[in-house]
């Protein structure tokens, strides 16, 4: 995964991405993982949060990928909380987030749940 496309990312959000989430999407290109979640890759990052005005309407997460159901997939901007949530593109507020783990790279071990 290009640099460039990483530190452009950030320079939009106006924050740096989460360490354990960096060392992730450095490695990734766009695709399904598990059955059911397609995870962005840094290219499509911007225009997927533009798109489901995450900044705006979730202000301190970052929209990763969806459930191709419907949902985002979405972290937390604060290193701190590593947990996944799931929100409806419909209904884009923090108060409609589903905490379906505690921990992102446990997810990914896991095969990305999300039910």
């Amino acid at each position: 995964m290009s640099g460039q496309a990483i530190d452009a990312v950030q320079r939009w959000l106006g924050h740096t991405l989460p360490a354990y989430y960096l060392a992730f999407l450095k490695d990734w290109h766009e695709d399904m993982r598990g059955e059911q979640v397609l995870l962005y890759g840094a290219e499509s990052l911007r225009e997927r949060n533009e798109t489901y005005d995450t900044q705006q309407a979730c202000p301190g997460y970052v929209t990763i990928g969806d459930d191709s159901g419907g949902r985002a997939v979405m972290l937390a901007l604060d290193g701190g909380d590593r947990a996944v949530y799931l929100v409806g593109h419909g209904s884009m507020q923090r108060d409609d987030f589903e905490r379906v783990a505690d921990d992102f790279h446990a997810w990914l071990a896991d095969g990305c749940p999300v039910g």
